[in-house]
C-alpha cells in the first residue's frame, strides 16, 4: 500500500474530518492573538491597503516615507500588492481600523498552508495530519501568523501549489486540482517575483521526468507556468508608463546600498539561516530524535561543543545563557541541514518528489544568502515544509512500532505547540509595547500649539501617527521651540538634524517593561529573530525588564544651519 493510499483510507467524515481538525487547531493556535496591535511591517501593508481604496489601479502612488527618508512613491516596493488588495477590501467591506477584524480576515492563511501542508505530506509520510500540525505549530510559522506580512500567505500558496503539482505529476490531478493549481500559482506571483522559485522547479521536474504523460496535460501545465511571466510582465509595464522609470532599478539599488552581496554579510546571512533552522523550526529535542543517529550525532556534537567554547571565552558581551542557546541552535541547524544533504544518497529518499523538494530548500536557501541584505527568521520561513517532512518521515523509517512512534509524534506535537506559544507570547508582548507608549505619551505631551515629531518605524510609527504625531524626516526643519521629539531604541530611529544639544534637551527616557523574560529583537541579550541587524540569535533570553525605551526630546529652538540634500537612491 503507498503513502498516498495509506493516507486516503484514513480519512474520515465529521469531526474526525482532518481538515475540519486543522481548521480547528489553526483557530485555536490563532484566535488568543487576534488582538495582536500591529507589528514589524504591517504598516507598510496597510499603507498601501489606505491608498488603493483611492487609487485602485496604482496601490502604490503616494509618498512614500521610510527610515527618515522620503520617495515621491513606493513603486520600487520589492512586493506586489495582492496582500494590501486584500486589506483594502476588508476595510472597505467593515469599515473598521480595528486589529482583530484584520487578523481574523488573515486566518484564512495559516488554514489554506495547513490544508495544503496536509495534501503534500500524504504524497510523503503516513501520518500527514503530523506533519500539518507541526508545521502549524512551528515557532517560526506561528509567529509570522499573526502578522500582516506577506510571509504566511505566500508559504499557503507554494505549500498549495506543490500539493497540486504532485497530483498533476502522478496522473491523479482532477479538473479542481488544475483550478486550485493555477490560482495557487497566480495569488503567489501577485505577492512576490520569488515565485519564481516554485514555477521554475515545477518546470524543472516536468521536463526531467517527462510527467504528466499526457501530451494534453503537459501543454496545459506550460500554460500555468507561463502565466505568472505575463502576469509580471504586465504589472512591471504598468508601472513603467505610469512612474516613468523601471522600478526594479530602485530595488536592486537599495538592496546594493544596504550590501546585500558583502562577502561578510554574507556569512552573517548563512550563520543566521543556520540558527533559525535549528531554533525555530522544530522543538530541538524533537529534531534530535529524529535526525541524530550515527555519524550526524556525532558531527552534531562536535558543533555543540566546538561552538559552545569559543563564543563563551572568546566573544566579548556574550553570556553563557546566549552562548548555550547559540550551540544549541547552530547544532541544530547543522542536525537539519547534514540530514538533508544525507538525504540526496539516501535509498529510503531516492523518490523524484523528495528531490523536487531538496530543491525547493536549495532555492530558498540560495535566495537568503544572494538577494536579502540581512539574516532573518522571515526569509527562512518557506523551507519550514521540507523540514518538517524530513523530520516525520525520518521517524516513521527509525521508529517500526506504530503504537510507540504516534504517541511520539503526539508528545512532539504538544511540545512544539507549548514552544512556539511560549515565544509567540513574547511577541505579542513586544508588539503591545507601541500603542501603549503611544497613548500615555501623547498624553502627557499633547498640547494646543504643539507637536510631537517621531523617528522610527514598526507599530511605533504607525500608533504615534494614529494619534497625531508626525513623522520627521531627517533633513527635515519642521520642528520649532517648545515641540516634542520622540526616538525609540529598538523600532529604527534615524538621525535627524535636530540630534545636537543646540536644538534639543532630554525631557524624559520612559522604559517599556515586559512580564516575558524572551526576547525576538534586543541588541542586549543578541536577538534578531526578524532582522540580524539586532543580533545572531533567532530568539534569546533576558532577565531586565527594560529592552525598549523612548527618549522624549524637548526642542529649543528652530534649525537654523545648512540643510543637507537627501542622498538615498529611492
Amino acid at each position: 500500500m503507498s503513502v498516498f493510499e495509506y493516507n486516503a483510507g484514513i480519512m474520515a467524515r465529521g469531526w474526525r474530518n482532518p481538515y475540519l481538525l486543522l481548521a480547528l487547531l489553526v483557530s485555536g493556535v490563532c484566535l488568543p492573538f487576534i488582538n495582536q496591535p500591529f507589528h514589524i511591517d504591517d504598516r507598510i501593508y496597510l499603507e498601501v491597503a489606505d491608498n488603493i481604496l483611492e487609487k485602485p489601479l496604482y496601490p502604490y502612488d503616494y509618498p512614500a516615507v521610510y527610515e527618515g527618508f522620503k520617495a515621491p512613491d513606493a513603486a520600487s516596493h520589492s512586493h506586489l500588492p495582492l496582500t494590501s488588495y486584500y486589506l483594502a477590501a476588508v476595510k472597505a467591506v467593515t469599515g473598521s481600523e480595528q486589529e482583530f477584524v484584520f487578523h481574523l480576515a488573515f486566518l484564512i492563511f495559516p488554514i489554506l498552508a495547513a490544508w495544503g501542508m496536509y495534501d503534500l505530506a500524504r504524497h510523503f509520510v503516513r501520518f500527514a495530519f503530523a506533519a500539518a500540525a507541526l508545521l502549524i505549530l512551528s515557532p517560526v510559522f506561528l509567529v509570522l501568523s499573526h502578522t500582516l506580512m506577506t510571509d504566511v500567505p505566500t508559504l499557503a500558496l507554494w505549500i498549495v501549489a506543490f500539493s497540486r503539482f504532485f497530483r498533476v505529476m502522478d496522473g491523479s490531478a482532477r479538473k479542481i486540482d488544475w483550478v486550485i493549481l493555477a490560482a495557487s500559482i497566480l495569488g503567489a506571483a501577485l505577492i512576490s517575483v520569488i515565485a519564481i522559485i516554485p514555477v521554475f522547479l515545477f518546470a524543472f521536474a516536468a521536463v526531467v521526468s517527462g510527467r504528466p504523460e499526457r501530451l494534453e496535460s503537459r501543454r496545459l501545465l506550460s500554460l500555468l507556468l507561463g502565466l505568472p511571466f505575463v502576469v509580471w510582465f504586465l504589472w512591471f509595464m504598468l508601472a513603467y508608463f505610469h512612474y516613468r522609470r523601471f522600478v526594479l532599478v530602485n530595488t536592486f539599488l537599495h538592496m546594493n546600498q544596504r550590501a546585500a552581496f558583502d562577502w561578510f554579510l554574507f556569512g552573517v546571512k548563512a550563520l543566521s539561516f543556520g540558527l533559525n533552522l535549528g531554533a525555530l523550526f522544530l522543538f530541538p529535542l524533537l529534531a534530535w530524535i529524529a535526525l541524530a543517529w550515527g555519524f550526524r550525532l556525532r558531527i552534531a556534537l562536535v558543533v555543540f561543543f566546538a561552538a559552545f567554547v569559543p563564543f563563551y571565552t572568546w566573544v566579548s558581551g556574550w553570556g553563557w545563557p546566549h552562548t548555550l542557546l547559540f550551540a544549541v541552535f547552530l547544532s541544530t541547524g547543522v542536525l537539519i541541514l547534514g540530514s538533508l544533504i544525507a538525504s540526496v544518497r539516501d535509498k529510503a529518499f531516492n523518490d523524484p518528489g523528495w528531490r523536487v523538494l531538496l530543491l525547493w530548500f536549495a532555492a530558498v536557501l540560495a535566495g537568503c544568502l544572494i538577494l536579502y541584505y540581512s539574516g532573518s527568521a522571515r526569509y527562512t520561513l518557506p523551507t519550514l515544509p521540507v523540514v518538517v517532512l524530513l523530520a516525520v518521515r525520518q521517524l516513521e523509517r527509525r521508529i517500526e512500532e506504530q503504537y510507540f512512534l504516534r504517541n511520539l509524534l503526539c508528545l512532539a506535537v504538544l511540545l512544539t505547540g507549548a514552544y512556539s506559544l511560549w515565544i509567540s507570547l513574547a511577541d505579542y508582548r513586544f508588539a503591545q509595547v507601541y500603542p501603549q507608549v503611544a497613548s500615555e505619551l501623547t498624553a502627557k505631551y499633547a498640547r494646543p500649539g504643539r507637536v510631537i515629531w517621531i523617528t522610527g518605524e514598526w507599530g511605533f510609527r504607525y500608533y504615534m501617527n494614529r494619534v497625531g504625531a508626525r513623522t520627521l524626516l531627517q533633513t527635515s526643519t519642521g520642528p520649532e521651540a517648545n515641540d516634542i521629539i520622540i526616538k525609540p531604541y529598538i523600532a529604527m530611529p534615524w538621525v535627524t538634524l535636530y540630534d545636537s544639544g543646540e536644538y534639543t534637551e532630554l525631557a524624559e527616557q520612559r522604559y517599556a517593561s515586559s512580564d516575558s523574560r524572551v526576547r525576538l529583537l534586543d541588541f542586549g541579550s543578541h536577538a534578531g529573530f526578524y532582522s540580524t541587524g539586532w543580533g545572531l540569535l533567532p530568539y534569546s533570553l533576558k532577565k531586565d525588564e527594560r529592552w525598549e525605551w523612548f527618549n522624549v526630546f524637548r526642542v529649543k529652538k528652530s534649525f537654523q544651519g545648512q540643510i543637507p540634500k537627501q542622498t538615498r537612491p529611492w
